[in-house]
């Protein structure tokens, strides 16, 4: 669902050697903290599903309701949402090969589109988001590409899908007339909070050496802020900032933003035919609503593939336009398995053939810094 030219600035950034942060945990990082953390996730997604489902198992009659939506679904909508899927991850592989144009001229299907399923499946099977730190070190490692510039692409990525989905939910927030105020107030307010890391975004690609200049004197001038974190924050930045320098022009920044809100635009479509195929008919602008408050709501922890957490967002947002609960609970599974199976099976295939092995990725994650800025943030599906 993501997308030659010069190679001077990126092929000389290399990642220190120790950092203080890790995606699996690192010695400075205590067993306790890394498990609490497993645990926060697990107790929030059964929360979740008890939420969301608990009164529908309640009685027999409750889950005959969920028998029969699962019985008189549409399956055929599968094939336009598999089809959906697929030009999901194309848009996805030909972004990041724009957003790479720095380090070489990659080739969507061939180069990235592997890299990038790789990421996705380890990100249903590992908690944390942890699967976007895999892609990086299988692009890194494929192509002898330094560590620090392909996270600092991904971490780009997301500063395009963020602008993609807050446009989403605008056009969502106003064409429905009928949301609840509180949604479309809370709503807002993650939009405009949203907006404002999208628009330092957007003054970072135009005026980078200042913004890089600011950046370190308000980090110097934090008194409790540790000098060796100041100086890796630093570092990392002006890496992202010498990648930057290639999206100056306006073609490129065009295709950027265009392939974010088609690919974003694909997976509210999913969203729509999985609520059409268990016949819940509502507006397109409802899945726009729908497709916000997944995107962000699954950053919180969680167990791998978010289950719970998509089915309680799922009636959070839908219980204000329909009463049919079966039929949204199971239009959120089908929405979420559909895609989980094929992508989770691809990737840890495609992983196996790489002679890669997970030990290494995680070795490589205890040594890069600031890995779980890719991790923490809105995912692609």
């Amino acid at each position: 669902m993501v997308s030659g030219g010069t190679h001077c600035y990126i092929t000389s950034v290399q990642a220190p050697a120790t950092s203080e942060a890790s995606v699996s945990g690192t010695s400075s990082s205590p067993r306790w903290k890394k498990w609490g953390l497993n645990l926060l996730g697990a107790a929030v997604s059964i929360g979740c599903l008890w939420w969301a489902a608990a009164d529908m198992l309640s009685t027999p009659e409750k889950r005959a309701e969920i028998a029969n939506a699962f019985r008189n679904a549409n399956y055929w909508m599968l094939i336009p949402f598999w089809a959906a899927l697929f030009g999901f991850y194309w848009l996805k592989a030909w972004r990041w090969r724009l957003l790479l144009k720095p380090l070489g001229d990659f080739r969507p299907l061939r180069d990235l589109i592997r890299p990038i399923l790789i990421g996705f499946g380890y990100n249903n099977v590992l908690p944390a988001h942890l699967g976007e730190f895999v892609r990086v070190f299988v692009m890194g490692r494929k192509h002898r590409l330094p560590m620090t510039a392909v996270l600092s692409s991904v971490v780009l990525e997301r500063v395009f899908d963020i602008f993609a989905i807050v446009a989403f939910m605008g056009l969502g927030l106003l064409f429905v007339p009928d949301v609840d105020p509180d949604i479309k107030r809370y709503g807002l307010m993650g939009a405009a909070s949203a907006s404002v890391l999208v628009a330092g975004a957007f003054l970072f690609v135009i005026w980078t050496d200042p913004f890089v200049r600011l950046f370190e004197a308000v980090l110097s001038r934090i008194p409790f802020l540790p000098k060796g974190l100041a100086a890796k924050l630093a570092g990392l930045l002006e890496s992202a900032a010498d990648g930057l320098h290639s999206l100056h022009s306006p073609g490129l920044l065009i295709g950027i933003f265009g392939s974010s809100l088609a690919q974003w635009a694909l997976n509210g479509w999913m969203m729509y035919l999985a609520l059409q195929s268990f016949g819940i008919h509502e507006s397109p602008w409802v899945s726009c609503i729908l497709l916000a408050a997944v995107a962000f709501g699954v950053t919180v922890p969680s167990t791998p593939g978010y289950v719970g957490v998509i089915q309680a967002l799922f009636w959070l947002v839908l219980r204000q336009f329909t009463d049919d609960k079966a039929g949204v609970l199971g239009a959120s599974i089908v929405y979420q398995f559909a895609q989980w199976v094929p992508v989770t099976v691809l990737g840890l295939y495609f992983f196996s053939r790489t002679g890669l092995k997970v030990s290494q990725v995680q070795q490589a994650a205890e040594t890069t810094p600031d890995t779980h800025l890719a991790a923490n943030a809105p995912p692609a599906s």
